[in-house]
């Protein structure tokens, strides 16, 4: 972990953009059970890392896809990445490392670098600190996490949720529902499967996503992204790109977004109208 992730992850409640309160929940939507379990749990609020963790400890798996979905879409930041990360590393560092592991709800840790991991269970929690890590997941309702530069991480489960707040990371999904997080420059994000959230907060990233109902935040300085599923959203960063397709009827067609151009602004999500015109959405 960098002096900066550190800092970052122990900031102040008020100005670290990774906590959890339950006035954020409230505006969310949480159910009253879900908001009765968070104030008891965390009465000062907690981050999200720390929530996420605790949720999964008292096997409330449900409430943790509910609260990773909404933060990816309504909180998303580099901090958000960072937080989750930390956790799923704490959470296994006194584990041990594992290079193949079949079954369900396994932990795996490791601190080394250029490990690799392979996991077929459902529910298991992966985390790596080491740069060169292959880690690779076929199971249902997965946790990643990576700190590391330099990673691959490839899932084919539906529901996952990966983290990694290394450089030049390389991501790829192809299950459905899967929430993507990546907080270093020059990531480069596959995904294939619908329903898919897909942050990025480091410059010079690489998004590609080929399905439907796709949520793209590409919030660093000249990234880019394309998606060729329709009904897709993107939240673009300064001088950022995209590439968005529709249906014109007869086939379909590409709309490009930039930055700064057309009335294409900064840290707004968009979608394409039935016209292939970009229009402003509140909440992707």
């Amino acid at each position: 972990m960098t002096d900066t992730q550190q800092v970052e992850q122990n900031a102040p409640a008020e100005t670290n953009k990774a906590q959890i309160t339950l006035s954020m929940l409230r505006q969310w939507g949480a159910c009253q059970d879900g908001k009765s379990w968070f104030s008891n749990k965390f009465p000062q609020g907690a981050e999200y890392g720390e929530t996420m963790t605790a949720l999964y400890a008292d096997k409330k798996y449900a409430d943790a896809q509910w609260l990773a979905r909404n933060a990816f879409d309504k909180a998303f930041s580099k901090e958000i990445v960072i937080s989750d990360v930390n956790s799923l590393i704490a959470l296994t560092k006194d584990i041990g490392e594992a290079e193949d592991a079949s079954g369900d709800d396994v932990q795996i840790g490791s601190s080394g670098y250029g490990v690799q991991i392979g996991s077929s269970g459902n529910g298991v929690q992966i985390g790596s600190s080491g740069d060169d890590a292959r880690i690779g997941s076929s199971g249902y309702g997965v946790q990643i996490g990576s700190s590391g530069d330099d990673a691959r991480i490839g899932s084919s489960g539906y529901g996952v949720q990966v983290g990694s707040s290394g450089d030049d990371a390389r991501i790829g999904s192809s299950g459905y529902g899967v929430q993507i997080g990546s907080s270093g420059d020059d990531a480069r994000i596959g995904s294939s499967g619908d329903d898919a959230r897909i942050g990025s907060s480091g410059d010079d990233a690489r998004i590609g996503s080929s399905g439907y109902d796709a949520r793209i935040e590409a919030a660093g300085h000249n990234s880019v992204t394309a998606s060729s599923g329709r009904n897709a959203s993107v939240k673009l960063g300064k001088n950022g790109a995209a590439c968005l397709v529709w249906h014109d009827g007869k086939r379909n067609r590409f709309t490009g977004l930039y930055e700064g151009e057309d009335g294409i602004k900064e840290g707004v999500w968009y979608k394409l109208g039935k016209d292939g015109l970009p229009v402003e959405v509140e909440a992707a």
